[in-house]
């Protein structure tokens, strides 16, 4: 199985696993005579089967990604790092403090040490970076078996 493969095969895990947990939460308690939909000891046994299966596939991945790992955990700072800067505030010049349309706001003159213009060049270079990276481990992860 490629790697490409595993990592669907991991999310089918894991949307299963919240599924049968939802089954034994649901059908454990129940108004007495009421009928059953799923027996709550045969779901944690499917339940227990599948939570092995994905521990399994999980390391396989992780020992297959092991010659790309530090790209994958770049990427994942690299994305974090553009979240961040996008929250980064880049007022100038005259603007009320906050956001309240209802009062006479005093107004203030405003400065960004970090201009706008900077963070958004900032974030283009490290999205073309992600780019990249995710190029290589899309690659990767479609010709390399576990």
């Amino acid at each position: 199985m490629k790697i490409n493969e595993a990592l669907k095969e991991k999310n089918n895990l894991v949307k299963k696993l919240l599924e049968l947990q939802n089954r034994i939460i649901t059908y454990n308690c129940i108004i007495e005579g009421n009928p059953r939909a799923y027996d709550p000891k045969e779901v944690m046994e499917e339940h227990n089967k599948t939570l092995e299966a994905l521990v399994g596939l999980k390391t396989g991945i992780t020992r297959a990604n092991q010659p790309v790992q530090d790209k994958i955990y770049r990427l994942s700072e690299l994305k974090s790092k553009i979240r961040f800067l996008k929250t980064i505030p880049t007022t100038e010049g005259k603007a009320p403090m906050g956001k309240n349309y209802y009062s006479n706001s005093e107004m203030y003159m405003w400065e960004s040490a970090i201009k706008a213009k900077e963070r958004d060049q900032d974030i283009l270079e490290l999205e073309k970076e992600t780019e990249t990276l995710q190029k290589e481990l899309d690659a990767h992860n479609y010709n390399t078996t576990i």
